[in-house]
């Protein structure tokens, strides 16, 4: 399975960084800076989860090029997820630069590295592929006024469920939860959302730890909804991604966490969820030692948010007196890269 890397050395303001001496100036590229060169680079691991689930997409990294030719104050801008994330960090970890130059002296630069995962040869499931063909049939005869086309999709979904698929176990358990096109049947909702839940479904992971933290169809158990909720965060579900940022930033049923909380915004974000890109923007200018890079990521976010959250337009529009040209401009440019591409 190859796995692709280009650098992309971002033209940035100087800005302070922690590195192994303390804090050093960041340069930018440009003005007779010269950039980094990769002189040494491992290849990441791809994680079981994505591997298994079939993902492929690029996580965007922000580094810091140390005048020693390392990466330091690594940090992540467009996670996927499914374990990729710690993947690429751990990698970049190990990579060695020849540094870039000011005057002929070697000096910290700011860099984007992006990390693209390509699976090389997926097999095709042809069993999976009829089966979720047919689910996606089905699921549109459900929503269908003729009535026997709903009936032929709900004898559908049965068979589907029946046959262990995890999609329709988690849209019949719906069914049963609401009373929608079937006698309304609270333990076989429990029962099939749990099951599909046992298969790693993130829809169904989502949904059953709802049920649990609200105490609805079973006993309230927020210790096992948290967990229900991160491994369906881990897979990729953007509501549970949403959600646990939530609780984690206003403290709600857990320790308070605003680290994990952004981490959380940050993966719903990048997967273009305007509600999370607006709460890590937020939360990043908020930062009590916000640094430069910190401002810059969190105009950019608002500015993805603002064309669907008129918060994230009020947001930026109060803003804007405090940012410079050059901060604007950065902010803009990032953007491109913030949402994940697959």
């Amino acid at each position: 399975m190859p796995v692709i890397f280009w650098i992309l050395f971002a033209p940035r303001l100087a800005q302070l960084a922690t590195g192994d001496h303390g804090p050093a100036v960041v340069e930018r590229v440009g003005a007779g800076v010269t950039a980094p060169r990769v002189l040494f680079k491992v290849d990441p691991k791809y994680s079981p989860d994505a591997t298994h689930t079939g993902i492929q997409g690029t996580v965007v990294l922000e580094i810091v090029v140390s005048d020693r030719g390392m990466a330091t104050d690594i940090q992540v801008l467009s996670p996927l997820g499914f374990g990729l994330d710690e993947c690429a960090q751990e990698a970049i970890k190990k990579w060695r630069f020849d540094p870039g130059k000011k005057n002929g002296k070697p000096v910290n630069i700011l860099a984007t590295v992006e990390v693209n995962f390509r699976l090389g040869s997926v097999p095709f499931d042809s069993k999976g592929e009829h089966l979720r063909t047919a689910f996606n049939v089905a699921l549109g005869q459900l929503r269908q006024q003729d009535e026997k086309k709903a009936e032929q999709g709900l004898k559908t979904m049965k068979d589907l469920a029946g046959k262990q698929f995890p999609p329709a176990m988690f849209a019949l358990g719906a069914l049963y939860e609401t009373g929608n096109r079937v006698d309304r049947d609270p333990s076989q909702a429990l029962s099939l959302i749990a099951k599909a839940a046992d298969h790693h479904y993130a829809p169904a992971l989502y949904e059953l730890g709802a049920l649990y933290i609200e105490g609805k169809l079973a006993p309230r158990d927020v210790e096992r909804a948290l967990h229900l909720m991160n491994e369906a965060a881990r897979l990729g579900n953007q509501q549970a991604q949403h959600a646990l940022g939530l609780r984690y930033e206003n403290g709600d049923g857990v320790e308070r966490d605003p680290d994990r909380a952004r981490r959380y915004f940050r993966l719903c974000a990048a997967s273009g969820t305007p509600e999370c890109q607006l709460h890590l923007g937020q939360m990043l200018l908020a930062l009590p030692d916000r640094k430069e890079r910190d401002y810059v990521q969190a105009v950019a976010w608002l500015l993805l948010a603002r064309v669907m959250l008129p918060q994230a337009r009020q947001v930026v529009e109060a803003e804007m007196p405090n940012l410079t040209p050059a901060q604007y401009t950065a902010a803009q440019k990032l953007q491109a890269v913030l949402v994940h591409k697959q």
